[in-house]
């Protein structure tokens, strides 16, 4: 089943570019591009179908308007959790059932996947990059990571990429402190490729693209199975340990305290 044209149209927009190209858009710019759970299926089904497709090399991720993305939608587990009346624990599990397919279709991805992050970035949106085959950065992006603010705790991987790309001590202030980084700050801890100035990134953009499919399309595929096949099964098993950690995270008063806080505050800062 394809995605559905109205999602693709409302929150998510896929530009099949040509036959070996497709790029896949955030959506809700007025959301500042917020994921919801619908966002988080047609994500899933998108990267499932490109996977399938003979003919694909390249699947670029960006966001519409200034952000790239500000990471869930907070307000729609919300409704989830508030229309489940007394079955809060079956909606947890469906979210995190949801949360492992979104991620696992990153980790299993056997096509070239680039994120061109052009403006800021917050909590999965940054912690899948870690997932990505290439991360370019407008100058004008940052990355942040609410988790311990939120009282919830890391997903996405980045428990096991984040200290593996900078160290564990580097990696602890973004993912228990809460630091936000400059895209400058991103690349020197190797989670950002390149940075483009904004200026010039949707030129830069296209130049990044025709040059990875001006390579023999065999041998990159081939190079990045070789790369993945080392690591993908400890991947799928850190995955599900912290969607573990999370489920529990969701049913303490800590987690809804936070999130009422983080809400309201999001609200004024615009983040």
């Amino acid at each position: 089943m394809s995605v559905s044209s109205r999602m693709l149209t409302e929150q998510l927009q896929l530009v099949k570019k040509s036959p070996s190209h497709w790029e896949l858009i955030l959506n809700r710019p007025d959301k500042f591009n917020a994921i919801t759970g619908d966002m988080y299926d047609g994500i899933t089904q998108v990267l499932n179908e490109a996977a399938q497709d003979p003919d694909l090399v390249l699947l670029s991720v960006t966001g519409r308007g200034k952000f790239y993305s500000s990471g869930t939608d907070l307000s729609d587990p919300a409704k989830a959790f508030a229309s489940a009346g007394d079955d809060i624990e079956g909606a947890i599990e469906q979210g995190k059932i949801r949360l492992k397919k979104f991620i696992e279709s990153f980790i299993s991805f056997p096509k070239i996947l680039i994120s061109f992050v052009n403006g800021p970035a917050v909590g999965i949106s940054v912690t899948t990059l870690g997932l990505f085959d290439g991360v370019y950065a407008s100058s004008a992006s940052t990355f942040v990571l609410p988790f311990t603010r939120t009282a919830q705790s890391a997903e996405g991987c980045s428990s096991y990429v984040f200290p593996s790309l900078m160290g564990t001590l580097q990696a602890k202030e973004i993912l228990l402190f809460d630091r936000k980084l400059t895209a400058q700050e991103a690349q020197q801890r190797g989670l950002v490729t390149q940075v483009i100035e904004e200026s010039a990134f949707e030129e830069e953009k296209e130049k990044i693209c025709q040059l990875i499919l001006s390579l023999p399309k065999g041998s990159l595929l081939d190079g990045k199975a070789l790369i993945q096949k080392w690591y993908i099964d400890k991947l799928k098993e850190v995955n599900e340990e912290e969607l573990n950690t999370l489920k529990r995270r969701w049913v303490t008063d800590e987690f809804m305290e936070a999130i009422m806080k983080f809400m309201s505050t999001r609200k004024r800062s615009k983040l």
